[in-house]
């Protein structure tokens, strides 16, 4: 395996260890509409084209919907989709809320900053 190869596969074990920190949401997947152009690291949105998506800065609504309004790339989705309805500022309008309360914004910040390390900048 080359270098390249391995440190990717490091980057995304990384990754899904910060996403791993998050508290768990029970979703009603009614959020559709919230779905949009977002940001996120180079990283994050290699893993979605690998699904076979690409999302755009100017995608209006995310690309990645099923006709169902369903989330597509669930599984590697990027932080910022992960993070809705568990911090406060971004709660959830259809009343899903995190186990054990909202993330703190301070913290939520901190670990956008920390994907931004292990994805790079966007």
């Amino acid at each position: 395996m080359s270098a390249r190869r391995r440190q990717g596969r490091d980057r995304t074990a990384e990754m899904d260890q910060l996403y791993a920190e998050l508290p768990d949401i029970d979703c009603k997947g009614l959020c559709h509409e919230s779905c949009n152009a977002i940001a996120m690291t180079p990283l994050e949105r290699d893993r979605i084209r690998e699904r076979g998506i690409d999302i755009s800065p100017l995608h209006m609504p995310c690309p990645a919907l099923t006709p169902l309004r369903r989330c597509s790339v669930r599984e590697v989705r990027p932080l910022i989709c992960r993070l809705y309805g568990l911090v406060e500022r971004m709660a959830c309008p259809h009343g899903c809320r995190p186990e054990g309360g909202f993330v703190p914004e301070a913290t939520a910040r901190r670990l956008l900053a920390r994907a931004e390390v292990i994805g790079g900048r966007p």
